[in-house]
């Protein structure tokens, strides 16, 4: 199969077959000539951290050059772990997204330029704290930095700013056992303001518009989780999201 990188470059799995003994991994690969690991993620749920854990321990043992881990949807936890994986787990790593028109089956025409694995980035971000008049209860910022995509291929990593991406969100007290929750939301990489402001004929300051087009977040206060998330959506539709702990 091929996976798809932005830019509509591919890497492509050759000689994809079962690993003769494993405990952990799905599947084995050449890539450019050398020999890659392959796990899946479960199909009703996130790849967990352990998944990870395990499979890149077993690929590094077994002396592959790289890990690639597929899903629907990962943990974020286990996310920073497959982009950490080279300094971690001794192998690099990469996560693979597949599309939910994978569990429908024969449902869906299949054509040769469907994209149905896509390789991701990770979202890069700075939490700082706002400057806030003395007495006033601490607050914090959010500032979206870019995108950074690994190409297993070449082993480089391309970079996009924030202000490529076509929407961020952001949740300022996000609690990992219930769902995302969408507090501020922005959108860099658009035309659309302009064609906005003539239809809803009214004046707004410039700066209003300059902030829903911005990478940096309104101050807001601390929640009782200490911790922020930001999901990113690529040009390809893929979600991607970051979690971190406020300083």
């Amino acid at each position: 199969p091929d996976l798809r990188l932005p830019g509509n470059v591919s890497v492509r799995l050759e000689q994809v077959r079962r690993p003769a003994r494993t405990l952990s991994l799905s599947a084995e690969a050449m890539v450019a000539g050398k020999p890659v690991a392959v796990v899946f993620g479960p199909e009703n749920g996130a790849v967990s951290q352990k998944l990870v854990y395990n499979a890149g321990s077993e690929a590094r043992a077994k002396g592959y050059s790289h890990l690639f881990v597929f899903g629907f949807e990962i943990e974020p936890s286990a996310r920073t772990l497959v982009d950490q994986a080279e300094a971690a787990l001794g192998v690099p790593g990469t996560y693979v997204a597949a599309t939910p028109d994978l569990v429908l089956g024969d449902l869906l025409k299949t054509m040769r330029s469907s994209q149905v694995f896509s390789i991701t980035g990770l979202p890069e971000v700075k939490v700082e704290k706002a400057t806030t008049p003395k007495g006033d209860p601490q607050q914090f910022q959010v500032s979206l930095l870019g995108l950074d995509t690994f190409d297993p291929a070449t082993m480089e990593l391309d970079h996009k700013t924030g202000e490529m991406v076509p929407a961020w969100f952001l949740d300022t007290d996000y609690d990992p056992t219930r769902c995302f929750r969408v507090c501020q939301a922005f959108f860099p990489k658009t035309g659309a303001w302009d064609n906005l402001k003539r239809e809803l004929r009214a004046e707004y300051d410039d700066s209003l518009w300059d902030h829903l087009a911005g990478t940096t977040s309104a101050p807001f206060e601390a929640g009782e989780q200490k911790q922020i998330a930001v999901k990113v959506i690529d040009e390809r539709g893929n979600e991607l999201l970051v979690v971190k702990a406020l300083p």
